[in-house]
């Protein structure tokens, strides 16, 4: 009976020093409002695809119209 009583204080006493480091690093937000509420909020940041989703297929042009096909411009 007296280890369990002696498991259940070491216990009692690791979760208590945690708590209060917890507490300590993470303290609560001030009371008083904000002047802007959404200052504190974080912003999603989205990276682009990744492997071969981010691929993109371009159209080949045909070789039966030549690019040169309009007539040259006149001076």
């Amino acid at each position: 009976m007296q280890a369990f009583l002696q498991i259940v204080i070491a216990l009692l006493a690791i979760v208590s020093v945690w708590w209060l480091i917890r507490k300590m690093r993470h303290p609560q937000t001030p009371t008083e409002p904000a002047d802007d509420p959404l200052a504190d909020v974080p912003a999603p940041v989205r990276r682009g695809p990744k492997g071969l989703a981010g691929a993109v297929a371009a159209l080949e042009p045909d070789d039966d119209e030549p690019a040169d096909a309009f007539p040259p411009p006149s001076v």
